[in-house]
């Protein structure tokens, strides 16, 4: 098991095209939280930002916002081989997997 304030990054500070997934493994999570920053809207009147699990069973989604400010938020999901965070509109976004110990 990681230390209890172990993270991985998703994306820093990443400029998304429409429709761009970006993928990080959190297989060594319990149950990661995964921190989101909508930086910037690039231009659109908002952006959906859709987070997934991936593992043996398949691909889920887990949760789904439309934003029309930048702004910040956290979403725990359940254990998984990988997270998978899209941008339906593209924007600039920060996001991280941090470990989330019980």
């Amino acid at each position: 098991m990681p230390p209890f304030y172990d993270s991985t990054v998703i994306a820093d500070s990443k400029t998304f095209a429409a429709g761009e997934t970006a993928t990080a493994s959190v297989a060594k999570y319990h149950t990661p939280a995964i921190c989101v920053a909508l930086e910037n809207l690039e231009g659109n009147a908002d952006d959906t930002l859709t987070i997934e699990i991936v593992g043996a069973a398949g691909t889920y989604a887990v949760d789904s916002r439309t934003l029309s400010e930048t702004g910040s938020y956290v979403v725990d999901v359940p254990q998984a081989d990988t997270v998978q965070l899209t941008s339906a509109n593209g924007s600039t976004i920060s996001a991280e997997a941090r470990n989330n110990p019980r």
